[in-house]
């Protein structure tokens, strides 16, 4: 491959065999190279496709706007959660992250501090990637003696937390968070209690229902009705049937759109097991 531009020494474009503009990350990939000249393969350690004009426009603004040693630690970042967490994340990352990033270090040294409203839940519902937000938060204040606050750990996890998903965006990942938030609520209120986090029902329903908000968000539900199971799951767990109603309902009003039988059933066994523990 040919080098298309040197954007530091650490970061090249280039375009693949393929004709698509790639970005290559790699120590010293860069360093007394010039465009035109070929890109030791050897020294490459990230490569990822540009999906589009808009896309290369943006990552290469970013990377004349910001200092080569925080596009360094997001990769170092990135590699540590992909590591961490045994997933492949999105290549959008490296241009979210590094933008929030550069910003948010922007802001702390400023004393602006953004809040955070879904900070709670972003600990309780993604523990992993709250975790890795906070190394990460360790290492930018080791690199740049910039201490963030936490509001920072939960954007930071929901930028990890959406790099996970194929075509979801960040709007739609705090809307999936918001949702998942707003049926616990819905639980609750229904049964008038407080429902255990650390049970292992609890865990296995807010992953339930983590999947099933981005699915309902992006339309992707599928409803294969059983109608003898259906039938059946009312007359077995009426009140936790009647729960799923209300959340039905709730989504109704929010989205004009209904859950469908087959995850009322799904949802009716969740919430029975969580209520009863």
């Amino acid at each position: 491959m040919i080098i298309g531009r040197v954007l530091n020494n650490n970061v090249i474009s280039s375009v693949n065999p393929q004709g698509e503009e790639i970005i290559c990350m790699g120590k010293g990939i860069a360093f007394q190279k010039k465009a035109g000249d070929v890109v030791d393969d050897t020294l490459i350690e990230k490569e990822f496709v540009l999906k589009d004009s808009v896309t290369s426009q943006q990552f290469q603004q970013l990377l004349q706007d910001v200092p080569a040693e925080e596009i360094e630690l997001v990769k170092k970042i990135v590699d540590y959660a992909e590591a961490e967490l045994d997933v492949s994340l999105s290549s959008a990352i490296y241009l979210n992250l590094t933008d929030h990033m550069h910003y948010a270090i922007m802001r702390a040294k400023e004393g602006i501090e953004l809040p955070n409203p879904l900070l709670f839940e972003t600990r309780k519902f993604y523990p992993k990637e709250f975790r890795l937000a906070q190394h990460a938060l360790e290492k930018i204040e080791e690199y740049f003696g910039v201490s963030l606050p936490e509001s920072e750990a939960g954007f930071i996890a929901f930028h990890i937390v959406n790099a996970q998903q194929q075509h979801a965006d960040m709007s739609q990942t705090l809307e999936a968070t918001e949702m998942v938030r707003n049926i616990l609520t819905i639980i609750s209120r229904y049964f008038g209690i407080t429902l255990n986090s650390e049970t292992l029902s609890y865990q296995r329903i807010v992953t339930h229902l983590q999947y099933f908000a981005q699915r309902y968000l992006s339309e992707t539900l599928t409803d294969e009705p059983d109608e003898f199971l259906f039938a059946l799951i009312q007359s077995k767990y009426p009140k936790a049937f009647q729960a799923v109603q209300r959340i039905n309902d709730f989504l109704i009003t929010r989205y004009a759109r209904p859950i469908g039988e087959s995850e009322m059933i799904y949802l009716t066994i969740h919430i029975e097991r969580v209520v009863q523990e």
